[in-house]
């Protein structure tokens, strides 16, 4: 079954020699995707030879026979690496969900993390130490374990959050407002502890030291999700919001909620705009999607009220 066209590649590589485009490496992403978005800035901040193709799971292209002959998880993000041949046996293929990948010789590797961690020995003449250690077990267990955290906290909330109060809706599926409630505590806390145990209070720059890694990327992209959250003061918190400086163009207004869920924390609101200056111009360009998105659902939300305003 052919692909759809945005389902091609995004944008190629140049330099390459005739007949080798089809061995570049390919990530399928879709940028509403918190991690998507995560792999495409660090691929870029790195100048990988990846090619980017967007698989768009509002309309359910994550499910399509075409997706999922390439990924029967049918989740994103998702490395297509043609070069590198798996190996497995046929004992593990029988009825193991990668017996395409098996059968086609070629590496298809989902989550976010261990792309990005793959990614940093697939080419380490070009990815910094310090996304991802390579050389030092010691700065690569710290690295893993600030993974693993934001995976059970940040993420955790913020996707339970934003799906049962925005997304759910959408897609036409259920929310449960109990869950969004679980998510928005579990949110808070992970908040605090970021705060205070992974930044120190503001005396540690990024999770892990003086220079970004792979979490503060994820982490922060997944709190980039919040901006979704309609404008409800004191529902995420006291009601109590921050100004934004100058550099932060990517707020939606001094009464969002985002800025509202982290107001209590001035060393999560430097952080996450340290991972944003240090990724540009990939950071930006990751999140048009999502910020064109939310600024359309504030407009939506402005002309319902004020058009109730005139009944």
């Amino acid at each position: 079954m052919a692909m759809p066209n945005h389902m091609l590649p995004v944008a190629s590589g140049s330099g390459k020699e005739p007949g080798q485009e089809e061995r570049k490496l390919r990530l399928y992403v879709d940028f509403m995707s918190q991690p998507s978005r995560a792999v495409v800035i660090f691929s870029r901040c790195n100048g990988l030879p990846v090619e980017v193709r967007q698989v768009l799971i509002h309309k359910g292209e994550t499910r399509s026979p075409a997706y999922l002959s390439i990924n029967p998880l049918g989740k994103v993000p998702l490395l297509e690496d043609p070069w590198v041949a798996t190996q497995i046996t046929p004992q593990q293929q029988h009825g193991d969900p990668q017996t395409a990948t098996a059968a086609e010789g070629c590496l298809r590797l989902p989550e976010s993390a261990a792309i990005m961690s793959y990614l940093s020995y697939r080419f380490p003449d070009l990815v910094s130490e310090n996304w991802y250690p390579r050389s030092d077990f010691v700065a690569r267990a710290q690295v893993d374990s600030a993974l693993h955290w934001y995976q059970g906290n940040i993420r955790a909330g913020a996707m339970r959050l934003v799906f049962h109060t925005v997304i759910a809706p959408k897609l036409g599926m259920k929310a449960d407002p109990r869950v969004a409630k679980e998510g928005l505590n579990t949110l808070k806390a992970a908040l605090a502890s970021l705060e205070s145990y992974w930044l120190a209070a503001g005396r540690r720059p990024f999770m892990t030291g003086p220079q970004p890694c792979a979490a503060d990327l994820l982490a922060a992209c997944e709190l980039e999700q919040l901006r979704m959250l309609p404008p409800s003061p004191g529902t995420y918190g006291t009601g109590r919001t921050t100004s934004p400086a100058p550099s932060l163009s990517y707020d939606n207004g001094p009464a969002s909620a985002m800025q509202e869920l982290l107001a209590p924390y001035p060393a999560v609101r430097q952080w996450l705009q340290r991972v944003r200056e240090v990724c540009e111009p990939h950071y930006g360009e990751a999140h048009r999607l999502i910020v064109r998105a939310a600024e359309a659902a504030e407009a939506k939300a402005k002309e319902g009220k004020a058009q109730q305003a005139k009944l």
